[in-house]
């Protein structure tokens, strides 16, 4: 029951102060891997950056639509003894968008889907290069 209550507790947490997860992005026309963080707020949006070589990106993103779920926890005994519970949850998708600005003057936007602190996205850059974006 405790391991429970600590399993539904530690995403309740990530949802309302906001997560920082990494994220990894790689060229299209090469296989080098960068490296970025994302920077959630709790409520749908937030920051995120990313170095890809020699430039820095960074900027905001922001959740467009989702079919969010939510779950049910129920409960079945006496306090101090033995009792028997049952979990339901439903999973959500969610798409994203980000902007960010680099530091060589360019831009790069992206366009995520996702769900439960993980995703995949696509980012294009000014100059027209594709990215492939895992974010976990």
């Amino acid at each position: 029951m405790r391991k429970i209550r600590v399993l539904l507790l530690v995403p309740t947490i990530c949802l309302l102060s906001g997560c920082a997860l990494q994220m990894q992005v790689m060229p299209r026309d090469s296989g080098t891997i960068y490296k970025g963080s994302v920077q959630g707020n709790g409520f749908g949006s937030g920051t995120m950056s990313v170095t890809l070589g020699d430039r820095t990106c960074s900027g905001s993103f922001s959740r467009g639509a989702s079919n969010d779920s939510f779950g049910f926890f129920q409960s079945y005994g006496n306090k101090g003894t033995a009792s028997v519970g049952s979990v339901q949850t439903y999973g959500g998708t969610a798409t994203v968008k980000a902007l960010m600005s680099c530091s060589d003057g360019t831009g790069l936007r992206c366009d995520f889907v996702g769900g439960g602190g993980t995703g995949t996205g696509i980012c294009v850059d000014s100059k027209g290069q594709v990215f492939d974006v895992l974010v976990m």
